[in-house]
């Protein structure tokens, strides 16, 4: 009986590193966002506190107060921005495992059981019909500004669209004949699903990470600016940019840098997901061996 998974590359099959890796996208997007995520772990603890105050070097520029400058309390808009970096791939990569996590299970459920697909899918239809920015206020605005909050507001908009996935998937893979096969022999549900079902989910999954997560990213950063994220005595790049917007005319560094950060970091993941998205293709894999 075939196997599921030989109908897409498996991440472990050297072949399928290779072409990964001679993926431009994957490459450069992944250089640079492992050199974004070794300054934000060592990082701070190289710099000043970046919540230590200094009304002496308040709204200075760039140079020898710092790489960055300082803001309009004195404080290292450098180290700021490295903290701030922890937070926004922590949210990322929190948001990205967990709306996996759970749009997976409910997605495997939704399209393999049917009478349970009507009642998953219309619950994530109402979620979808919700914009994630006003499900995010919301939720925060009711349980207090905290990360997990944060994490929490941003993941629930994001199983819907994990669960459409998988389901699609499940759709097609459960007409196979090798499936059909394995439901004659009178092979339990939780070893199809598993054995048959779920390989064919890992690669698109993948994919859908790196999406998410980025997207998670710049959810954050929005609430952060509207002053509905992270409470400002954790440095982040959305609670650092709303701070310093009022001196923006002034003072457009205390912008300017926290937002290159962001974009440098949403473009990285990005072009990791674009650069797997081709790898992880059967067609294009094989158009590239």
């Amino acid at each position: 009986m075939p196997e599921a998974s030989g109908n897409a590359p498996s991440g472990s099959d050297p072949t399928t590193f290779r072409i990964a890796v001679a993926n431009r996208s994957v490459l450069w997007g992944g250089c640079a966002l492992a050199a974004i995520m070794v300054c934000a772990a060592a990082g701070p603890f190289f710099v000043a506190d970046p919540v230590a105050l200094n009304p002496m070097n308040r709204l200075k520029p760039p140079g020898a107060e710092g790489f960055f400058g300082t803001d309009m309390l004195g404080r290292d808009l450098f180290s700021r921005v490295l903290n701030g970096a922890r937070v926004s791939l922590t949210v990322g990569i929190a948001v990205a495992a967990l709306s996996i996590a759970v749009g997976l299970v409910l997605g495997l459920i939704a399209g393999y059981i049917r009478l349970l697909d009507a009642v998953i899918m219309r619950v994530m239809d109402g979620l979808m019909s919700i914009p994630a920015i006003l499900l995010a206020i919301a939720m925060i605005s009711l349980s207090g500004a905290s990360l997990l909050t944060v994490v929490s507001a941003i993941v629930i908009p994001e199983i819907p669209r994990v669960v459409r996935l998988v389901r699609s998937i499940v759709l097609t893979v459960r007409e196979e004949p090798y499936v059909e096969a394995a439901i004659a022999s009178g092979t339990k549900v939780p070893q199809i699903m598993y054995r048959h079902i779920l390989p064919n989910t890992i690669a698109p999954l993948i994919v859908q990470a790196t999406y998410i997560c980025g997207s998670a990213m710049l959810l954050e950063a929005i609430l952060g600016f509207l002053g509905a994220g992270i409470p400002p005595e954790i440095p982040s790049w959305g609670n650092i940019m709303s701070e310093g917007r009022t001196y923006f005319q002034l003072t457009p560094w205390i912008i300017f840098f926290p937002g290159i950060a962001l974009a440098l970091t949403v473009l990285s993941v990005n072009f990791v997901g674009d650069g797997l998205r081709d790898t992880l293709d059967p067609r294009i894999a094989r158009s590239m061996r």
